[in-house]
């Protein structure tokens, strides 16, 4: 793909860059230095709720014959509650489920194929049939649910891995576990003992709840060790609790509730324990905003045309990893990436041994069936490229170290094994900062570091929370811009009026909507709900919208909006000292010499987990160039808002 083609790739997904006339190193103004840029702004980690990743869901539920089926819900009141929960769960467009009951032996109840499902009617269907007791396996082996949990592990190790890495590092599994008695049978104590301990299988021989809990509980904690060492986000266990049992067996469900919350600590998740089914609602299952927090990992800015070199940077026109003098050499053209219009880079067929000025011929196996010069990842480097290399296709950073494939790559560290922290050059700075610096972390280059290296000041405000609302799909020509801080989370309804062109809003917690706004004129508007007084002023419940007149519907609509409160961690940064390079035109772009793709890489990271690769959100701006005086744009500072960092769509089919 040549650096034009990728430029329309980010600056389709990306906003319009807003500038500041604030000055290049200081609040003193000093002159402008056309051939260096410094960039500021804010960027924040996303949060999974808000964005929509990935969410599995299995339904893990008790079908053991006895009170649970009598005197506790005879009716099957939880099988309703299930499957508005169910219905209201697939209101998430990332959101798949699995059914499994159990009694003496686990079976899995939907879907009928493969591991989870969107279909409702077969999610339905299966919880449905949880209304009918199973019969018991044998004599006292009524209810198994450490079967069920490894029956819930084959479903989810199966979904990890036909999930692609990158959109496996969005997906957050739970398990719900709905129970309503002791496992049975019990374990053995002297599974709990070590295999040569014969003393101590001999002294815990027969059936042991402590033994049996200590299984469930490393059941468990395994899964989630697994879920997590495979790539996934994370994964949480909740059980609800129903405590069934009657008299003489009453002590049954406070022994049942101890072991439970422990199997829930180690789930990371919620218990409930319900003493009857009048005390349940479908909002016991609603347990979906438990999911794993992203961390800010590392902001890193790059000038993709200027190619650092021991001497400081060199020109890399066509943004390919070789310097126009290497191609020069090479005999490839120093103003496209691709000279042989093969699919893969100048750079990786130098470093495949392959020849970058004649057409594969066969194409090399690895990249067959692939879109010529696809890149799902938008990290620069084609499928192929990253198929050639070993690379992940759907990954920004494949071996977690924070630092992003294509520089690696063109830096000439190691992209498959994590050496942040090595100092490849023996220079005293690591090859993370070089990288940051944009420095040659293979070359002993102290005066470069000095006179070319990035400087960042970076400012982290740790975790905010704040309310977001979803932008109305129906009322089109209408973005929500502001929530006040008295808005009630939770959903609200926007109404649009096409005779009077007016908007109203209704809060979630007030019976009304508020005074409609005319906005025919569009721009910037405050709709207030019917409970707003102006002495409240942020305490008051109102939301602010951007209206564009010539996008408004034709009909009148109302249309209901989710407003939920928003984890992120943000940092402020600016970086300074980010040199420009006089770069020859493009073979395809003749006209315009000069320009240069600057790539901030913002890596987020799940909570707890520095060294596991995580999503990245990145930023691209193109500067012209023209030597001596001339840049444009030619603000000191550019401002970058965080709206305008994206975050590549994987397909569940990539790579498959």
């Amino acid at each position: 793909m040549n650096v034009k083609a990728l430029i329309a790739v980010f600056l389709a997904a990306l906003m319009g860059i807003s500038c500041t006339d604030t000055s290049l190193y200081s609040p003193a103004k000093p002159k402008k230095e056309a051939s260096r840029l410094a960039m500021s702004g804010r960027a924040c980690s996303e949060d999974p709720f808000e964005a929509e990743f990935p969410i599995k869901i299995v339904l893990l539920v008790d079908q053991a014959p006895g009170p649970l089926f009598s005197s506790f819900d005879a009716a099957s009141q939880r099988v309703i509650y299930m499957n508005d929960f169910v219905q209201k769960a697939l209101n998430g467009d990332q959101t798949e489920m699995a059914v499994i009951g159990y009694g003496g032996i686990p079976r899995k109840l939907a879907p009928q194929e493969g591991n989870f499902t969107r279909n409702p009617g077969e999610l339905f269907a299966a919880v449905t049939a949880t209304s009918l007791p199973q019969t018991c396996a044998g004599v006292g082996q009524c209810r198994d649910y450490r079967e069920a949990l490894r029956t819930a592990r084959a479903l989810i190790e199966g979904d990890i891995a036909n999930t692609p890495a990158g959109l496996r590092v969005l997906t957050q599994y739970i398990i719900i576990h709905v129970n309503a008695g002791q496992h049975e049978p019990l374990a053995d104590g002297a599974e709990c003992c070590l295999p040569d301990d014969t003393q101590c299988q001999d002294a815990n021989m027969g059936p042991s709840a402590a033994c049996n809990l200590a299984l469930s509980v490393e059941e468990i904690t395994d899964l989630r060790e697994t879920v997590v060492e495979q790539g996934a986000a994370g994964l949480r266990y909740h059980p609800i609790h129903f405590a069934a049992e009657v008299a003489p067996n009453l002590a049954i469900n406070d022994s049942e509730q101890a072991a439970l919350e422990q199997m829930a600590f180690a789930g990371g998740g919620v218990y409930q324990r319900y003493n009857n089914i009048d005390g349940v609602s479908a909002s016991a299952f609603d347990l979906l905003g438990l999911r794993t927090v992203l961390n800010a990992k590392l902001l890193l800015a790059a000038n993709l045309n200027a190619k650092p070199g021991p001497d400081g940077p060199v020109i890399d026109s066509d943004a390919d990893g070789l310097s126009d003098a290497e191609e020069e050499s090479l005999g490839t053209s120093p103003g496209n990436r691709d000279t042989d219009f093969d699919g893969i880079s100048d750079r990786v067929e130098s470093f495949a041994g392959l020849d970058p000025l004649v057409p594969e011929d066969p194409f090399p196996t690895a990249c067959q069936n692939m879109i010529p010069g696809a890149d799902e990842d938008l990290d620069t480097l084609t499928n192929c490229d990253e198929a050639l290399l070993g690379t992940e296709p759907t990954l920004v950073d494949t071996d977690g170290d924070g630092m992003p494939d294509p520089l690696e790559v063109l830096s000439g560290t190691d992209y498959l094994n994590r050496d942040a922290e090595n100092d490849t050059d023996g220079d005293g700075v690591n090859n993370g900062d070089e990288l940051l610096q944009h420095s040659d972390p293979r070359s002993t280059d102290t005066r470069a570091h000095l006179s070319f290296g990035y400087r960042y000041d970076v400012v982290d405000e740790g975790f905010s929370r704040e309310l977001f609302a979803s932008d109305p799909e129906r009322i089109t020509g209408v973005i929500v811009t502001e929530i006040s801080d008295g808005t009630t989370a939770g959903i609200g309804t926007l109404r649009w009026n096409a005779a009077n062109r007016t908007l109203a809003w209704q809060d979630s917690n007030d019976p009304d909507p508020g005074r409609p706004v005319p906005v025919s004129s569009g721009g910037e508007f405050r709709l207030t709900s019917s409970s707003f007084a102006a002495i409240q002023r942020e305490e008051g419940k109102y939301i602010r919208v951007r209206v564009d007149p010539n996008n408004l519907p034709i009909a009148d609509d109302t249309e209901s909006i989710r407003v939920v409160f928003r984890d992120r961690q943000c940092l402020q940064y600016t970086i300074r000292n980010i040199q420009l390079m006089p770069t020859i035109a493009l073979d395809d772009d003749p006209d315009n010499p000069g320009i240069n793709n600057v790539l901030l890489f913002f890596a987020q990271g799940p909570e707890g987990r520095p060294l596991a690769p995580g999503p990245f959100r990145m930023a691209q701006l193109q500067i012209q160039y023209l030597p001596p005086n001339r840049r444009i744009p030619d603000d000191a500072i550019i401002l970058i808002e965080d709206s305008e960092y994206v975050r590549p769509v994987i397909s569940p089919d990539s790579g498959l």
